[in-house]
């Protein structure tokens, strides 16, 4: 049997939690088409966790510009963290 813990966030807790807004706002800029970006984010982070970045990115743009963010949110510890790491990247360009 697998068990697995998740996180489950209020929309407020997301808003100042989640650094969606730094996320959306870096990779929608011209530092993130930079050579330098790239390969430091191919060292910084793995294949697999570059894949979910760019669908972190497509969430942080949806709720930063599209749709705001929800009302719950579900995610797991590693996701978080990940969050964290992306938006120290970020930060770091």
């Amino acid at each position: 049997m697998k068990v697995e813990a998740y996180m489950v966030l209020s929309r407020e807790e997301i808003q100042q939690k989640v650094p969606y807004a730094l996320v959306c706002e870096t990779m929608g800029g011209s530092r993130w088409g930079t050579g330098t970006r790239k390969r430091k984010f191919a060292q910084e982070f793995t294949e697999s966790e570059r894949e979910h970045i760019y669908q972190m990115g497509k969430q942080a743009h949806s709720w930063y510009l599209v749709k705001g963010v929800p009302d719950e949110l579900r995610m797991a510890p590693q996701t978080f963290l990940l969050w964290q790491r992306l938006a120290n990247f970020c930060v770091s360009l």
